[in-house]
């Protein structure tokens, strides 16, 4: 589709991508629940803090991969709550207590870069619930035993190395969305987790895509400002038709709305 992930493929972790003022579920209610298709109750103040974290991880990005900002675009990002014993119903942003084994690129093939903003910490929120990085063994490693463990973990460990991460609030994963970064969630065993995926992607929005708005391409700070206001914080009922469209339109305004006019 025109977009692609650049040849330094990699993955890096934050320990304090944010702080916790910045994540606080009282300065900031519904942070934890936010999506961007439902809008109509939550308070502009976390709107526009989700938004900060965001455009905070397209920036680091679009840094570490060296990037032009204007060609990385969000294509998704949502809070996303996983409960101890439940099964995820339907697709990302429902509640279950474990991700299987994927790559985000085979998900969906626009997405190039991958992030997980951590909004709980493993040990007092929940237990269980690593984020891995599952790649294929060295074969000079050492030979382990997994005798002890079930057929099941013998087949997950066998011939891999799985690297896990321990979830602390405030920390981020950021990581090139293909083959070289397979991971999973492993079981969540006890309490709720909390986490912001956001996947991006490098392929241009079509310019008969901006022709088709009501608004196309804002050429003045009085309309960056009609598009925040209609986009995100008008605070109206809308059906999800309408709800899909203008969350459309904003992933695909993303950079003119968050940048100077200077940079579009």
């Amino acid at each position: 589709e025109d977009g692609n992930c650049c040849d330094k493929c990699s993955r890096n972790i934050f320990p304090t991508f944010a702080q916790e003022d910045e994540i606080n579920f009282d300065t900031y209610p519904g942070l934890n629940t936010l999506t961007f298709n439902e809008l109509e109750k939550v308070s502009a103040a976390t709107i526009i803090q989700f938004m900060r974290l965001i455009e905070r991880v397209r920036r680091t990005m679009a840094h570490e991969y060296g990037l032009d900002l204007k060609t990385l675009l969000p294509l998704q990002a949502y809070s996303r709550k996983y409960v101890a014993g439940t099964t995820q119903k339907g697709g990302g942003g429902g509640e279950g207590d474990f991700v299987t084994l994927h790559t985000d690129e085979a998900t969906h093939g626009g997405y190039h870069y991958s992030c997980v903003i951590y909004l709980s910490t493993q040990g007092e929120d929940f237990q269980g619930g690593d984020f891995v990085f599952n790649d294929p063994k060295d074969p000079d490693a050492p030979a382990e035993d997994f005798r002890h463990m079930s057929l099941e973990e013998q087949l997950r460990r066998t011939g891999r190395k799985l690297t896990p991460f321990h979830p602390t609030r405030g920390a981020a994963v950021i990581f090139s969305s293909g083959w070289e970064n397979m991971h999973e969630v492993e079981k969540i065993t006890h309490g709720i987790r909390y986490a912001v995926p956001a996947f991006f992607t490098t392929c241009p929005v079509p310019e008969a895509a901006y022709d088709q708005m009501v608004a196309g391409k804002p050429k003045t700070d009085e309309d960056i400002a009609d598009d925040w206001l209609h986009l995100l914080l008008a605070h109206r009922p809308e059906s999800p038709m309408e709800g899909a469209g203008r969350v459309r339109e904003l992933l695909m305004k993303w950079h003119y709305m968050c940048t100077p006019l200077s940079m579009h």
